[in-house]
């Protein structure tokens, strides 16, 4: 049996045949992605603001207190304290991406779009899979900026950022930060789903994000950092993520820590993407 299902001017065409192929999920997962960035072009204000706030921390907070680190560090270091920060700016990022996943499925709850979903011949599974796929591929978007900003400023104003790894350590960059942010996503969307509030999702996302930073490795490395912060930044993934980020930047491959990094994502995606799975699972009964 064909049935036609509607995404607003997007329709999809979704074959039915008792047991679902892999094709059908395959298409399923790509048109829910599609639609979810489609979105993205009718609210660009979104983008910048999920854009704006790394860009501060780059351009201002970097030299602010740029001259404090290089004094701290007691020697004439060969990049500057951007250097350092740069990886934890694209975890930033990548954390406040993924609270607009959480906005999203609020958005689509309350417009009843979310009630199609459930009616519709797909797999629940494909909704949530497509939506992180779209999540994803926003977020190594936008760290890419933040390192195509950051590799201007070192050609034109003369910041002293080694890119040890050049494009390809980047793009590795780039998808750490959106493993990370797609994991991150599970609590976002996960709050979405149990509270229907877009402010709830904001006030709980948000109110991680700077606790997930500062008592990591984001913003120092771990000798620079308080001892108690040193323990707690061992259970952090985000400081998993920003070690491996800045070796690329700094120093060259640690497969170790980009090792580390990734698999510090899929624990902490499994278990919050997990939560969010329930939630989701619980919306239709």
């Amino acid at each position: 049996m064909v049935a036609e299902v509607g995404y607003g001017r997007e329709r999809v065409r979704h074959v039915e045949q008792g047991t679902a192929t892999q094709g059908g999920r395959l298409s399923e997962v790509r048109w829910v992605a599609w639609r979810s960035l489609k979105k993205l072009t009718r609210n660009p204000i979104l983008l910048f603001f999920s854009l704006f706030m790394p860009l501060i921390w780059l351009v201002l907070f970097s030299q602010t207190f740029g001259n404090v680190f290089s004094g701290a560090a007691r020697a004439q270091l060969p990049y500057d304290y951007v250097a350092v920060l740069l990886p934890g700016i694209a975890v930033m990022t990548a954390i406040q991406s993924a609270a607009q996943s959480g906005f999203g499925m609020v958005a689509d709850i309350e417009t009843g779009f979310m009630d199609k979903f459930f009616v519709a011949p797909i797999r629940r599974s494909s909704v949530l899979i497509g939506k992180l796929v779209a999540d994803g591929l926003r977020m190594a978007g936008q760290a890419g900026i933040i390192l195509l900003i950051a590799y201007a400023m070192t050609l034109l104003a003369g910041w002293r950022i080694p890119f040890a790894t050049g494009l390809p350590g980047a793009l590795v960059i780039m998808a750490l930060a959106a493993a990370f942010g797609v994991a991150f996503s599970g609590l976002s969307n996960a709050v979405a789903l149990k509270t229907k509030n877009t402010e709830a999702t904001m006030m709980v996302s948000f109110t991680l994000t700077f606790p997930l930073l500062f008592m990591s490795t984001a913003m120092l490395p771990k000798p620079s950092l308080p001892q108690w912060v040193r323990d707690f930044s061992v259970i952090n993934p985000v400081s998993y993520v920003a070690d491996a980020a800045r070796a690329l930047v700094l120093t060259g491959w640690e497969w170790s820590a980009i090792g580390s990094a990734f698999a510090a994502c899929i624990v902490f995606g499994a278990l919050l993407n997990g939560w969010a799975v329930l939630a989701f699972r619980a919306q239709g009964k």
